[in-house]
């Protein structure tokens, strides 16, 4: 009973698929995966062409090493102000200062003191205050705070610069606004975006739909939840969405503070647009990691950078250019998964030939990663290394399974006929296993047309008599070994030894379907019934020659149908065949062997064969008719025929 489950293929590769998806889905709830999805996101999304603006709504103006170094870190009052003053004058949509201000600097530091400011637009508070289009950061939640600026204590031009920061410390989140003790701070990149917009009569307002989510023109914006994408248990503190990175490193146009001041800025590169001031220093640290900070350099973006491409981001969903990353509902990554485990386990199930279970692997690992991939680019995050697990493993562990159960049947079926068969039909009976073998991987019994070939050594009972053991063994073995490798030439099968005659079959155990299969059996049995007479004369010389007792083969054959099958049990089985046409050939072999042993002409061998196969042969043999007689245990007359030669050659050789 438990070798026949076992041998149940089909259960059991549904039983590993199951136990597979079960033990991957309960992997990825707990969080073991997240680590190795994170990975292969970032390498999907640092993988995606990047997008190129032909107008890029957000310019950057980087305060460099050299700048520091000149005025002083931080920059003084009326250098920054000088600094807006001058970008205010390009007539910009919003300006974002991502420098603290939360106490006032008057000293303006560096080489060159005050030296070369203008009176006039130096006065900081007035020129941020002058117009809501100036934007400060400050972080009034923290732990001590970190307050805004004095003179805009109050207003709508505060906002927070924090990002999200994942575990493994790479930023992929961006933040609308967080919350705190029931007061919004929106963020930066938020604030400016809103400014843009603004300037084209699009404004944020709640989606009707899904209240409590927020909508730039036709683009709702789905807020990031703890268990999105392959994220377990995130902190989604505040309204947060993924950051797609679209427009990769030095994706936006930048200028330096010098090139502000000395007035070299196009006026069209910064009109109606949204600027952005900050550091790139290696002294004034603000950077970060990102799913883009790959390879040996590992390049980090800078903070004015990160929030420039969130800024283009909400950008481009207002007007419907880009989509917000979303995720499938919790149940139909499940099923996702659970499809990659069934593609794995029919792998691993049809696993015939390493070379197309090979390339079939690759194409369906290849179909994954270029459909997780394709749909990254539509902005929807899918489950990957879960079902790359899943599929790899149900293969694996299917085609193992498979491996140990077709190792076990092979030997058993092949065991069945390691004596008699040649390796190529050995080997062509494991090709043709589904058809050979039953369901519980045993040799199916069944019924089949086939000729059956009786042999007997007449004189081995009067050698046994006067040969002591070793030289009888010897002797029968050398007939034994010329008659069965015969058969084997001739595409038959020998079934059985007994004493000194051997039990073949032509057909047999792949067995002859049509009529022509079965006419070449006919033929090929009775070609090799004339060998084994020509090699029982070339025998008997060679035997006199060394003094040896001589012999005589009688050879019967019959074709007809007959039932194949196992007889035995345990270890003592046997794949045989039986009926009334294997019952035929013995009696062909044994009819009138009296007679026979009173011939002199061809007094070494006797070929006789029954109607059944006479009627399947070809025109290329010389037979006498000898009636029809009644053989030992049949009721009916079958009329018999002995053949004299093969009148195509006076020699009998083997088929092609």
């Amino acid at each position: 009973m438990i070798k026949q489950w076992i041998h149940a293929r089909f259960a059991v590769t549904a039983l590993i698929s199951i136990a597979v998806f079960c033990a991957v889905a309960g992997a990825r709830q707990d969080g073991r995966l997240e680590a190795l999805e994170i990975v292969a996101y970032d390498w999907m999304l640092r993988s995606q062409p990047r997008l190129v603006l032909d107008d890029n709504p957000v310019v950057l103006i980087k305060i460099r090493e050299q700048e520091i170094q000149r005025y002083g870190h931080p920059l003084c009052d009326k250098r920054l102000a000088l600094a807006l003053a001058r970008l205010l004058a390009y007539e910009p949509r919003g300006i974002g200062v991502d420098i603290y201000r939360d106490h006032p600097v008057a000293m303006c530091g560096g080489n060159v003191g005050e030296e070369g400011l203008t009176p006039e637009d130096t006065d900081l508070a007035d020129v941020a205050t002058r117009t809501d289009r100036v934007v400060m950061i400050a972080k009034p939640f923290e732990d001590p705070p970190i307050a805004p600026p004095a003179f805009l204590e109050g207003s709508d031009q505060i906002a927070v610069p924090d990002f999200p920061i994942d575990h493994n410390g790479v930023m992929r989140r961006s933040l609308i606004y967080v919350s705190e003790e029931n007061q919004i701070y929106y963020s930066l990149s938020f604030q400016l975006a809103l400014r843009y917009l603004g300037g084209e009569g699009v404004a944020m307002e709640e989606d009707p739909e899904i209240p409590g989510q927020i909508r730039f023109g036709d683009t709702s914006i789905p807020r990031f939840q703890s268990n999105d994408g392959s994220y377990i248990d995130e902190d989604s503190a505040g309204y947060q969405f993924l950051i797609d990175f679209a427009l990769g490193h030095a994706g936006f146009p930048a200028y330096s503070l010098d090139e502000l001041y000395a007035g070299e800025i196009p006026n069209d590169a910064i009109r109606n647009k949204i600027v952005l001031i900050g550091t790139e220093s290696m002294t004034v640290k603000d950077e970060f990691f990102t799913p883009l900070s790959a390879g040996p350099e590992k390049p980090m973006l800078l903070g004015v950078e990160a929030h420039a491409h969130m800024i283009s981001q909400l950008i481009r969903f207002a007007h419907g250019d880009t989509q917000p990353m979303r995720s499938y509902q919790e149940n139909r990554e499940i099923a996702w998964i659970a499809l990659w485990c069934i593609v794995g386990a029919a792998l691993g199930y049809w696993n015939r030939r390493l070379f197309l279970t090979v390339t079939l692997g690759l194409l369906a690992i290849g179909g994954l990663t270029v459909g997780c991939y394709e749909l990254l680019a539509r902005a929807v995050w899918i489950p990957f290394v879960p079902p790359l697990l899943g599929m790899l493993l149900t293969a694996g562990l299917v085609t193992a399974y498979l491996a140990v159960i077709e190792r076990a049947e092979r030997r058993e079926v092949t065991g069945l006929f390691s004596r008699f068969l040649r390796p190529e039909v050995a080997e062509l009976i494991w090709e043709k296993r589904e058809e050979f073998l039953g369901p519980d991987g045993r040799p199916r019994s069944q019924r089949i047309t086939l000729t059956s070939l009786m042999s007997d050594l007449q004189g081995y009972t009067t050698a046994s008599e006067s040969m002591d053991p070793a030289e009888l063994m010897s002797w029968i073995n050398e007939y034994m070994s010329i008659m069965a490798d015969l058969v084997g030439d001739y595409g038959g099968v020998v079934d059985d030894y007994a004493g000194d005659g051997i039990k073949a079959n032509f057909g047999f155990p792949l067995k002859s379907v049509t009529d022509e299969e079965i006419r070449t059996d006919a033929n090929n049995a009775v070609l090799c019934g004339l060998a084994m007479g020509r090699a029982m004369r070339e025998l008997n010389e060679s035997w006199r020659k060394r003094e040896l007792p001589s012999g005589r083969v009688r050879v019967g054959i019959f074709t007809g149908p007959a039932v194949v099958g196992i007889l035995g049990g345990g270890k003592s089985m046997k794949y045989t065949t039986v009926g009334d046409t294997v019952n035929t050939a013995a009696r062909l072999e044994s009819f009138a062997k009296d007679e026979f042993s009173a011939e002199e002409e061809r007094a070494d061998w006797r070929v006789l064969i029954g109607d059944g196969t006479m009627d399947r042969l070809g025109d290329g043999f010389s037979t006498q008719d000898i009636g029809s007689h009644a053989l030992k245990g049949k009721r009916d007359e079958i009329r018999i025929y002995r053949v004299l030669r093969s009148s195509e050659t006076s020699d009998v050789a083997p088929p092609e």
